[in-house]
């Protein structure tokens, strides 16, 4: 075995998998709900003034975008088992293995699109590239098919997938009522109405105005929620034609 190779089995490798894990994971929750309810105008002037110093999140995502290609890296020199049950350790093998197999959907995940088209385009843009990440996922949900097995372990990875895309979907629920609300003569959407009950008016020429990211996002998630296992209980309803269709799409997925 070549002096840079790394065992499959080694304490080394278990010890990374379970950091990459880990770095998916936050990519799965952090991405999606930067990219909807932290990037707005005032944040992108924050970052041409200052960079990546104003804000912590962009320094985490810098550092995971690192671990990523440093993954890419090590799985070149990782051993591998193939079809014979015989443990491959030569580079040249690791390496043809690793391109037909995840370096496609591991290179997509690990580019850093934000240092890429920094200064020039917006962070809607870079927020919505940056989703790309999220095809590791598939890599991890493979990874933990060895513990399909277990009846407990498979309980709570059903809860978490669950709790994960009502996370997802209380990201699109709010990106959907923010993108719309500049545009509508008549302020019906779902943000408005939650700005009328908790006495959070909205104000166009105070950025800050409206309800907090707080209230916000406990709102988005609770309407997910209650649309996946029921059809809601109508204090967070659906009023322009995209949140209903948008509802419509939700409640199917909660029938599946």
């Amino acid at each position: 075995i070549h002096r840079w190779t790394i065992l499959h089995y080694s304490p080394f490798k278990a010890v990374w998998d379970w950091l990459i894990l880990l770095l998916v994971i936050y990519t799965a929750v952090f991405t999606p709900y930067s990219a909807a309810f932290l990037l707005n105008d005032q944040e992108e002037e924050r970052t041409w003034e200052c960079g990546y110093s104003c804000n912590p999140l962009d320094i985490v995502d810098l550092i995971v975008d690192i671990m990523f290609i440093v993954d890419i890296v090590i799985n070149f020199r990782t051993t591998y088992v193939n079809a014979n049950d015989e443990v491959v350790s030569h580079p040249a093998k690791i390496a043809i293995h690793y391109f037909k197999g995840w370096f496609l959907i591991d290179m997509v995940a690990a580019i850093p699109f934000d240092l890429l088209i920094y200064r020039t385009g917006s962070d809607e843009l870079i927020g919505l590239l940056k989703t790309a990440r999220l095809l590791r996922l598939v890599r991890v949900a493979r990874k933990l098919d060895r513990y399909s097995e277990y009846g407990a372990a498979v309980l709570f990875l059903l809860m978490c997938t669950f709790a994960l895309i009502a996370h997802w979907l209380a990201c699109i629920w709010y990106a959907i009522g923010n993108v719309e609300r500049p545009y509508m003569e008549h302020k019906i959407g779902w943000l408005d109405n939650l700005a009328n009950q908790i006495g959070k008016s909205y104000n166009d020429t105070d950025m800050a105005s409206g309800p907090s990211i707080k209230d916000k996002y406990v709102t988005a998630l609770y309407f997910t929620f209650s649309s996946l296992t029921s059809v809601g209980f109508g204090n967070v309803s659906p009023n322009t034609n995209s949140e209903k269709i948008f509802s419509i799409c939700v409640m199917l997925i909660g029938c599946e």
